[in-house]
């Protein structure tokens, strides 16, 4: 599931922004053709699995429906990802973006920022494991 949409992308960063990133080869579609929506669809697929690897420590993921900063996260996430390739590099507000973008992921996964509406997983709840010997055995005869 992807918290953003191609929709998402465009109206944040505009048509002609996403028509330029959205072809791997840097060469522009012509204007009669349709916005190649595949490329932004992945980038935007794969920023939201970087998203829950950050949020599952303290969140049930996926996080349904997707508070607004997170829509805000995906589209920055994958716009710097689209920003590689051919001849094109990310531009220093892109890289400033994703920085600003992965420390509040940090923040959400230690604790120290919050989303919104959302309740966090408690840390103690679950089946604990553990591979240590026990400190202490019941011999046959009933001691320990």
């Amino acid at each position: 599931m992807s918290y953003a949409t191609v929709d998402d992308m465009v109206s944040r960063f505009g048509a002609l922004e996403m028509l330029r990133l959205s072809v791997a080869d840097g060469s522009l579609p012509a204007a009669d053709e349709p916005m190649p929506e595949a490329r932004i669809a992945q980038a935007l697929q794969d920023a939201s699995l970087q998203i829950d690897s950050y949020l599952r420590i303290r969140y049930a993921v996926p996080v349904t429906p997707a508070p607004e900063s997170l829509v805000r996260a995906a589209c920055v996430l994958a716009r710097y990802d689209l920003a590689h390739g051919g001849d094109r590099e990310p531009s220093e507000q892109m890289r400033l973006a994703r920085k600003e973008v992965r420390e509040w992921l940090q923040g959400l996964g230690a604790g120290t920022a919050s989303l919104e509406g959302l309740v966090p997983v408690s840390a103690g709840s679950g089946a604990r494991v553990s591979d240590r010997p026990p400190a202490f055995v019941t011999r046959a005869d009933g001691g320990l």
